[in-house]
């Protein structure tokens, strides 16, 4: 419940109260199914037998302050989190990436 209240005329007062009911857990849910998924998709993924890295900076487009035990795979930025995410996404569906996966490989 948020008030505010404001003075008026002649030194009245006004008192305008809002009541909002959030649900900000099924707000969050879809979110953390995707990451769910995604973390287990990325521990299961190889390139030429070797593991793809860094699974935590995948996914710190989900995180506000994103940690690793990689700390060059660091990004704090959405744009390059995101960039990041969806390039992975589509090296894996053999799509042409640009190249700021870090990965290492040309597709």
């Amino acid at each position: 419940m948020d008030e505010y209240i404001a003075q008026i005329f002649l030194g009245g007062n006004m008192t305008l109260v809002t009541y909002a009911t959030c649900e900000d857990s099924l707000l969050a849910a879809p979110i953390m199914l995707d990451l769910l998924l995604l973390g287990e998709f990325f521990t299961r993924i190889e390139i030429d037998g070797v593991s793809t890295g860094p699974v935590l900076s995948y996914l710190s487009f989900f995180f506000k302050a994103p940690v690793t035990n990689h700390p060059e795979y660091v990004f704090n930025s959405f744009s390059k989190q995101k960039t990041l995410l969806i390039n992975f996404l589509m090296a894996c569906g053999g799509y042409p990436i640009s190249d700021q996966t870090l990965l290492g490989i040309g597709l």
